[in-house]
């Protein structure tokens, strides 16, 4: 935690992250592919969190759903700052990292019917 205001956001993360786990239960995923989803997201909370106090302060005011709309999308998740993916297995813990990530995306983001 870097500020008092980085646990807030983390609940929130938290609060989205939670039902999107559960959605991944009620699929019937394997245990260890949950697992490995949440390990994912607590890297997607901790890179926001990373990048908010680094040099996106302003974006301290939008909602967790906003934060991951702000920082996910097609491709995935934000390049993760403490990975090098000029490193084979770095490279691709990221690529599922960001599959877990546009999985998220997709959950967050009312489908049109």
């Amino acid at each position: 935690m870097g500020i008092e205001e980085d646990l807030e956001i983390g609940r929130g993360l938290l609060a989205l992250f939670i039902p999107y786990i559960q959605h991944l239960i009620d699929e019937g995923l394997a245990r260890k592919t949950v697992k490995s989803h949440g390990y994912h997201l607590k890297m997607l909370g901790g890179e926001i969190i990373e990048r908010l106090n680094q040099d996106d302060e302003d974006n301290r005011q939008l909602s967790p759903r906003q934060l991951i709309l702000h920082y996910v999308d097609e491709g995935g998740g934000p390049l993760l700052s403490f990975l090098d993916p000029n490193i084979k297995a770095e490279l691709a813990q990221h690529m599922a990292y960001d599959a877990t990530c546009r999985k998220l995306l997709k959950f967050v983001t009312p489908q049109s019917t």
